[in-house]
């Protein structure tokens, strides 16, 4: 899905368009509309890379070690705002070899999820950033990693957001609580600011497209999905879900260290991580169930993605407690984080299934065309469409296509009675006809075909997919939150604040 997604993008990006409005050639030809709902973000950073590489495996393998890097990175970055040196660096180690984290990859290929959780622990540390010292450059930090995190993975966005609510809400103490939050605030207005180029267009039009409402699937019910809430197999995600959560709990022993002596100081995480786990399981129904966005998620297990974060810090930080226990229960701890790593590696990265680099290119290239995944597909299109051997059927008239491109079409019709000519593409509100006599009617056929009212004289046709006025605004809005954030980046401190540093 990501591929089918992927490469039109990136040929919409080649011809030079920023951002293409319509996967057109999915479902035989018939196109969707998941440019508009699906975040973007993972795609530019793929796009980027198969410019550099020259070919879709080479551009994988470098998104991958980017995104690596940067979740590695980030952990580092948010654990070293409350740890040492050496206890930050292992949080990292602990995130990278996090069960549920290496999942994202090697087996669900969760590929925008695994994006999104390298973006997510710099948002946190520049929470702490903001709360701590509040510079300008702090809030815009905030701002950019927020707004990239809305534009990469919408569910982890969802759920994202309530969990930096509660943190930020568990973090800000001291003096100045109303001018933290006040800053807070602002970098996430800003965070919207610069991703309403996205958004605002997925919120605005998502009653437009089937979701999980008419062709529905019961595996995506979030009420199904809560860790711990079936054993059997039957479940698939549940029961391996279950194991996984399992073995992160081996993983992040030392964790507990905290607690058994009196030294658990790390609140904020240590709320987070509560959170997460609360979340997660059976007793929150109540909660999921008076938050319908939230509902939209899926994936109640979605928040190992949390749990392996704050699990992370916390056992880096009750890591050198171990030193303070008897060898025979060192050993015993040691033991079972060793169990949390072997499993991980050798039952979710060494059974991952691997492709050579020509399998790899062929499957890609097979992948076009192929049909979308119902959630995609316009409200209309309630079933499959019937196949077409031509681009537009006239009933008796002929017809000749001049140009077919992703948004643009262009085709004539010969004189004869009227009629609706039916285009192999599914309707959509944004797409508009136009004659020499002006506008044309159009509507859905009963499979949810785009249909062209015709008159009887001889017609030339253009078919255009036109953006609303809503999704230009929405445009300004971002280039203005990216201005304003890079204003912030490069602000430089007055003279007199410099002096008074130096003084201090």
């Amino acid at each position: 899905n990501h591929f089918r997604f992927n490469l039109p993008f990136y040929d919409g990006l080649a011809a030079g368009d920023p951002y293409p409005g319509w996967l057109a050639e999915s479902n035989g030809g018939y196109g969707d509309p998941s440019f508009r709902f699906y975040p973007p973000g993972l795609y530019y950073l793929l796009a980027a890379a198969r410019f550099a590489a020259g070919n879709w495996y080479g551009a994988t393998l470098v998104t991958c070690v980017l995104l690596s890097i940067a979740s590695g990175l980030g952990m580092y970055f948010w654990a070293r705002s409350d740890l040492p040196t050496s206890s930050a660096m292992w949080a990292s180690f602990f995130y990278a070899f996090a069960p549920y984290h290496l999942n994202q990859l090697y087996q669900a290929m969760l590929f925008a999820e695994w994006a999104g959780s390298a973006i997510l622990p710099f948002v946190f540390g520049f929470v702490e950033r903001v709360c701590e010292r509040g510079k300008r450059r702090d809030i815009a930090g905030l701002a950019a990693t927020y707004g990239l995190l809305l534009f990469t993975h919408l569910p982890l966005a969802v759920i994202g957001s309530l969990a930096l609510l509660v943190y930020a809400l568990v973090r800000i103490n001291g003096p100045a609580k109303i001018r933290k939050l006040a800053k807070l605030s602002l970098a996430a207005g800003l965070g919207l600011s610069v991703s309403a180029v996205y958004w605002v267009t997925m919120v605005a039009e998502v009653g437009l497209i089937g979701g999980n409402q008419i062709h529905r699937d019961s595996s995506v019910d979030y009420s199904l999905n809560f860790l711990l809430s079936t054993f059997s197999p039957d479940n698939l995600n549940v029961w391996w879900m279950n194991i996984i959560a399992l073995m992160t709990l081996l993983l992040f022993v030392p964790a507990f260290l905290l607690f058994l002596k009196g030294r658990a100081s790390l609140k904020p995480v240590i709320v987070l991580t509560l959170l997460a786990v609360f979340m997660s399981v059976p007793l929150s129904r109540p909660i999921w169930r008076l938050l319908p966005p939230v509902q939209e998620t899926q994936f109640p297990w979605r928040w190992l993605v949390f749990i392996s974060m704050g699990g992370s810090v916390l056992a880096a930080a009750g890591l050198p407690l171990l030193l303070e226990l008897g060898r025979k229960k060192r050993l015993l701890l040691l033991g079972a984080m060793a169990i949390g790593v072997v499993f991980t590696l050798s039952h979710v990265v060494r059974e991952a299934v691997y492709f050579s680099p020509q399998r790899f290119e062929k499957m890609v290239t097979d992948v076009r065309g192929s049909a979308s995944i119902n959630y995609w597909l316009p409200i209309w299109a309630r079933g499959g469409a019937r196949g077409m051997t031509t681009q537009v059927e006239a009933a008796d008239r002929s017809v000749t296509v001049t140009s077919w491109q992703p948004e643009h079409r262009e085709f004539s019709v010969a004189a004869g009675p009227p009629t609706e000519a039916r285009v192999r593409t599914f309707y959509y509100p944004h797409w508009v006809a136009k004659s020499e006599a002006g506008i044309l009617s159009t509507l859905p056929d009963k499979d949810g075909a785009l249909l062209i009212s015709l008159p009887p004289d001889a017609t030339s046709v253009q078919l255009d997919f036109r953006e609303p006025r809503l999704t230009k605004l929405s445009t300004i809005s971002s280039l203005g939150g990216l201005i304003m954030i890079g204003a912030m980046m490069l602000s430089v401190p007055r003279k007199g604040a410099k002096a008074q540093s130096k003084k201090a």
